[in-house]
């Protein structure tokens, strides 16, 4: 009999373990992110290196005491403060009373939503109510915003910002095309993030060319960021006859819909996509000798990547979301797609098989505990 250390899997030996957590530390140390995704990954690769696949089925349980054995943590996902779940149904409650007092007293047939996330793009779902009450799900074009330097002269800054989105000729002769080939629109700055300016262009690409802006609001609901009110902005609102309605700032997570539905399955699809480039990168990394380099995606395989994840959302994802922070009364929660939900069970059967890829939650790094030098 082989003496094992306890918690360690009944097919595994320790000697097959170790090479395994040295990669995952050598991912970590090129700033690769690991998740369990990719340490199935690892072991396929071991497979190849003579382990037998029936000798060994990665069991759930088996994950968690690898991570104990090698003093490796999941990064845990946090919420700011320490809002409780009663905290933000009472403040939906609130916030879905505001909204529907708003869209009574203007008599509102149209409510949009337009979310910023740390992937510096946001885009601009709707719902629509008709008389027969039907749901109609319009996706507009995204607003991506990519990180640019500027440059040191002050004219030249202002005709980039005036002509070319914030970018300076050179590389706005790349982006332009892009613009139509993806379509979506494209602006640069240094820090990548929305400024007051690009929100201008944002709510006149949207609603300047309303037919009905003249004698007909819409409502259109944001998070409360300066930068979403200044003058400029509520100015150029009032002219298009949109009102702007702020999500309570400590309680998006139960009162934006975007927060609510729409994000999680959006970063899971980017993040799919990058751990495939990854993947692909390490294969073909195998056969050199020097050291591993990680490649960030090219401006083009980003945007395709973000326009991909939006645009195939599902209508029913979206629909969620409104419904989620009641607004909208007459429309349903519908069933979210199986794969988010999971029992445990389900979730080690589908480790073993090697079937992860769809289940755990691509957010979750791992990462290496800071005493385990």
């Amino acid at each position: 009999m082989c003496a094992r250390s306890p918690g360690m899997a009944t097919t595994l030996p320790k000697a097959s373990e170790e090479p395994l957590a040295k990669w995952v530390r050598s991912m970590r140390t090129d700033s690769v992110p690991v998740t369990p995704r990719m340490i199935v990954m690892a072991l396929e690769m071991a497979i190849n290196a003579g382990i037998e696949e029936r000798a060994f089925t990665a069991s759930w349980s088996w994950f968690q005491g690898f991570k104990r054995r090698f003093k490796l943590t999941l990064r845990a996902r946090t919420r700011i403060g320490q809002d409780t779940q009663r905290d933000g149904d009472k403040a939906l409650a609130t916030f879905a009373a505001r909204v529907a007092q708003v869209v009574r007293d203007n008599n509102i047939d149209v409510v949009y939503n337009a979310d910023q996330t740390a992937v510096n793009y946001e885009y601009l779902p709707t719902k629509t109510r008709n008389a027969k009450g039907e749901h109609t799900i319009w996706k507009y074009p995204l607003f991506l915003v990519m990180k640019t330097k500027a440059s040191k002269v002050k004219a030249v800054v202002q005709e980039n910002l005036t002509q070319r989105h914030g970018f300076g000729k050179t590389v706005w002769k790349e982006v332009e095309p892009l613009q139509e080939k993806v379509g979506c629109r494209i602006y640069g700055n240094p820090t990548a993030w929305w400024n007051s300016g690009i929100r201008v262009d944002f709510l006149s690409f949207h609603f300047a060319a309303r037919s009905d802006r003249q004698d007909k609001k819409v409502l259109l609901l944001w998070d409360d960021f300066s930068a979403h009110f200044t003058e400029e902005v509520t100015a150029c609102a009032a002219e298009l006859n949109v009102l702007l309605e702020k999500i309570p700032p400590r309680f998006t997570w139960a009162c934006q819909p975007a927060d609510v539905a729409w994000i999680r399955p959006m970063k899971a699809h980017l993040r799919q996509m990058w751990i495939d480039s990854i993947r692909r990168q390490v294969l073909r990394h195998k056969s050199q000798t020097e050291t591993f380099q990680l490649q960030a995606p090219k401006r083009p395989t980003l945007l395709r990547w973000i326009t991909g994840a939006w645009s195939g959302l599902a209508d029913s994802i979206i629909l969620n979301g409104f419904a989620k922070c009641k607004i909208g009364a007459e429309v349903e929660v519908v069933s979210e797609p199986s794969e988010e939900v999971m029992s445990s069970v389900m979730l080690s059967d589908l480790v073993a098989r090697c079937a992860i890829e769809d289940t755990i939650d691509p957010l979750d790094d791992l990462d290496i505990n800071s005493d385990d030098e």
